[in-house]
């Protein structure tokens, strides 16, 4: 684990501040084409899930014209572009199964959780396609997932006090190490339970480093909270380490999750590909870390300095971790890095322009080129797809978009 912390560190001050992105660029006529037709797809989804019918045999004809118009998507969508007619298929047999489950384990989960635990799922989906592996759910996948929702949003609620998280961290970290002790509250109960989900796939004594993944990983969250709660100046607090930990062990225990052992090259890149994430994650909570006091790489250098330096260094250390990784084993390697690489690129663009107060007027003006929307278009996306899903919601009469959901899966 030091080694993985000090190659990273290193790998980051050595990352060029000169902005390098080797993406499409599109011209203006691109974005409002793309715009016009992102708006056909969304409204086409919604006006589809306001015909949901009321009488059983017209509700399977309706999934499968449903079902039809996703693969249209995922024909048709540049987001998706390229991927293999049996990497579409896993992925979404995984999605499916691991939302029935997390509904099995919890109907009272709603679906804003599930969709934070669902990325960690995608994320190693593509590793088992990375290493060469089968795409597929299992139960460690929803045990390890899970946590996310459970331990994360527990951590970084402002309305829970620094010492009754800690305790929680320190029950939890026994838990972790195999101690079976007693929950303190219904919550606890809650994580223990995902954690014996992880214990029913891998034997503890057969795959030591799967429990030593989680606990590195637990390690960082302790050492995290350290972000909570006061504006700190740089190098009070090693924010950067943190940063490398957190999102590195995060990485590597997926990777551990998928068959129980890593090589020591799928090591260092799991643990560079979470470091990343991480980072990407720091600059999308941007607003709301600086509101809640949470100190990150980004949070702390936000309305001192402007980003652009920053961000330029993730976006070409994301090119470099991805191209110079050696432990790809899929039949298409060549294509999933450049997948890999280009979405998290352009999960750092869409963040950036979300925040774009604090990056220079030329900094904006030059990723915009490489944006596939206008930048108005993408700043106000998430925010207009949550206003026709709310209007969505409140149409549904006979069924709830819960219940439409999960018959969608069935």
């Amino acid at each position: 684990m030091d080694f993985l912390n000090s190659y990273y560190r290193k790998l980051w001050w050595q990352s060029d501040t000169n902005l390098l992105i080797d993406l499409r660029k599109y011209s203006y006529s691109d974005k409002k084409f793309n715009e016009k037709d992102l708006n056909i797809l969304i409204d086409t989804m919604i006006k589809k899930l306001q015909t949901f019918p009321k009488e059983s045999d017209n509700q399977v004809l309706w999934k499968n014209d449903f079902k039809n118009h996703i693969d249209t998507i995922f024909k048709e969508n540049i987001f998706f572009s390229g991927i293999s007619s049996e990497m579409k298929d896993a992925f979404l047999i995984s999605t499916s199964r691991f939302i029935k489950e997390c509904k099995y384990f919890d109907s009272t989960l709603p679906f804003t959780d599930i969709g934070q635990a669902l990325r960690n799922v995608w994320i190693i989906n593509i590793f088992q396609e990375v290493l060469g592996k089968k795409i597929e759910f299992t139960s460690a996948i929803l045990g390890y997932s899970l946590l996310y929702p459970y331990t994360d949003n527990f951590l970084d609620n402002t309305t829970i006090s620094i010492h009754s998280k800690k305790t929680f961290n320190t029950n939890l970290y026994k838990r972790l190490e195999g101690e079976l002790i007693a929950p303190a509250s219904s919550h606890e109960e809650q994580v223990f339970n995902l954690i014996s989900l992880i214990e029913a796939k891998y034997n503890r004594e057969c795959y030591p480093n799967v429990y030593n993944s989680l606990l590195y990983i637990q390690n960082a969250q302790e050492k995290s909270l350290m972000q909570q709660g006061y504006k700190s100046i740089p190098y009070e607090v090693d924010i950067l380490d943190i940063s490398i930990e957190k999102g590195g062990s995060s990485v590597l225990a997926d990777g551990y999750l998928i068959d129980g052992n890593l090589s020591d090259e799928e090591e260092i890149f799991a643990y560079g590909y979470g470091f990343i994430l991480q980072l990407c994650d720091d600059l999308q909570d941007l607003k709301d870390d600086l509101v809640n006091n949470h100190m990150t790489l980004m949070s702390q250098l936000s309305g001192k300095y402007p980003l652009d330096t920053i961000v330029s260094k993730l976006i070409n250390l994301t090119t470099h971790i991805i191209d110079s990784s050696t432990c790809f084993r899929s039949k298409n390697s060549s294509f999933l890095k450049s997948f890999i690489k280009n979405n998290c690129i352009l999960m750092i663009l869409f963040a950036i322009t979300d925040s774009k107060n604090f990056f220079s007027k030329d900094y904006i003006s030059y990723i915009e080129q490489f944006l596939p929307y206008t930048l108005r278009y993408t700043r106000n996306l998430k925010n207009k797809l949550m206003k026709k899903l709310n209007k969505l919601n409140m149409s549904l009469t006979d069924y709830s978009l819960d219940y439409i959901i999960m018959f969608l899966l069935e």
